[in-house]
C-alpha cells in the first residue's frame, strides 16, 4: 500500500482501526496511550460519533503502563503509528460488531525521511 500511496502522491490516509471487544475498562491502557501520545492535531482531528462515543482519556499520563498499552494495540495500528499516524478524538464502541474503533489519520507529507526512503526504494524496484 505504501508503494501505491507514494507513487500516486496521496497525501492523506484515514480509516478505522479496531480493538476486539467492547469492554472499555480492559482497553483503558491502550486507548489512553493513544489519547496521550498520538492524538491528531486539531485541524486533522475527527471525532467519534456521539451515539457510540467513548472518551479515551481513561488513565492519567503518569499512570500509563507503556508495555501493557503497546501489547494491546493491534499490530497494523502500531505500524501506522510508526510512520506518523495519529488518532481522532474518542473511540467508537460498536456493540453490533463487538469492537472498539479509533479513527486513524496519516498525513503522508509528514512521513519521516527514514520511512519515505524505505518505501521510495521499494517503488523504484518495481
Amino acid at each position: 500500500m505504501a508503494e501505491y500511496v507514494l507513487k500516486n502522491r496521496i497525501e492523506l490516509l484515514f480509516g478505522v482501526a479496531s480493538f476486539h471487544g467492547t469492554d472499555v475498562a480492559a482497553l483503558a491502557q491502550p486507548l489512553a496511550w493513544l489519547h496521550h501520545h498520538h492524538l491528531a492535531p486539531p485541524e486533522l482531528r475527527p471525532k467519534a460519533l456521539a451515539e457510540g462515543f467513548q472518551s479515551m482519556d481513561l488513565v492519567a499520563p503518569e499512570a500509563l503502563d507503556r508495555r501493557e498499552a503497546m501489547l494491546a494495540i493491534p499490530p497494523l495500528l502500531k505500524a501506522y503509528l510508526r510512520i506518523g499516524g495519529v488518532i481522532g478524538e474518542g473511540a467508537f464502541v460498536d456493540h453490533a460488531f463487538n469492537t472498539t474503533d479509533v479513527m486513524l489519520v496519516v498525513d503522508t507529507t509528514t512521513m519521516s525521511e527514514k520511512h519515505r526512503r524505505f518505501y521510495d526504494g521499494r517503488t523504484a524496484r518495481t
